[in-house]
């Protein structure tokens, strides 16, 4: 029986528009009803998350950063965090700063980024408040305590730069959710699997409880750990491959399917 759902937000909870569908919303708020716990596994920070997570009105704390984070949606601490090394924080950003690549970063609650541009940041224009912390030259005072870092490039040239990145700060750091216009950089070790596992030992639950929801590189993880694994049409194959459910895409209700038919049913 499953007892706790976790769901990706971009490209599976989320229809393109960055919408949750009344049909979505309704089956998983009837889930709760019957006391299965939900709960969202995003690449996000904490307040990006939180807003898609009241409108769902999910009953179990949040998995953010790729897993680095599992903290209450109203929570002032997280019940789980792990956080990059500083060192290798100050490196990065100095390098990024050297070579005039475009990177943000989280602490906590807050977003980090040397010069703000809201065109970097495409994928918060349905979150309402949404803030970023400009800091200009002054970046290097603010690198304690660091969940995530993410590279951007509009251009679509991410991807050599995380291949610099890798060779630079091999055994430091990992890359996840390359989308080519992004790419979030984590603590090795740090995948959603990682925060799913946790919140399900909070839980005294199994694996084979536990449905994973995803579409991306950095669901694999999960999706493995999941003793069912949903992936909408429009996932990777090799999501896709790890699927034990092939739900219609994410713009064709597929997760409210995938509840209907699994839990509900």
């Amino acid at each position: 029986m499953i007892k706790l759902i976790a769901l990706d937000l971009d490209g599976t909870l989320l229809t393109s528009e960055k919408k949750i569908t009344p049909r979505t919303r309704a089956a998983l708020q009837a889930a709760m009803a019957r006391g299965v716990h939900v709960t969202l596994a995003t690449g996000r920070m904490i307040g990006g998350a939180a807003y898609f997570g009241r409108q769902v009105g999910v009953n179990a704390p949040l998995i953010c950063c790729n897993g680095g984070v599992v903290q209450g949606m109203d929570a002032a601490e997280p019940l789980f965090e792990r956080c990059l090394a500083e060192a290798t924080v100050r490196r990065l950003l100095t390098l990024c700063h050297a070579r005039g690549w475009y990177a943000n970063w989280y602490i906590g609650r807050e977003i980090f980024v040397e010069h703000f541009n809201p065109a970097y940041f495409y994928a918060y224009r349905t979150v309402e408040d949404f803030k970023v912390n400009e800091v200009g030259d002054d970046f290097l005072s603010y690198i304690d305590q660091v969940i995530q870092c993410v590279i951007r490039d509009l251009d679509g040239k991410v991807e050599p730069k995380v291949r610099v990145l890798m060779e630079e700060f091999a055994g430091e750091l990992v890359a996840q959710q390359n989308t080519g216009t992004s790419a979030d950089l984590t603590p090795p070790g740090v995948t959603k699997a990682l925060g799913l596992s946790f919140l399900a030992e909070q839980y005294g639950l199994t694996p084979a409880e536990v449905m994973a929801c995803g579409d991306a590189d950095n669901d694999l993880p999960m999706l493995r750990y999941a003793g069912t694994a949903v992936v909408p049409e429009n996932g990777l194959p090799e999501a896709k491959a790890l699927a034990t459910y092939h739900a219609p895409s994410n713009d064709e209700d597929g997760i409210a399917r995938a509840v209907e038919e699994l839990v509900l049913a």
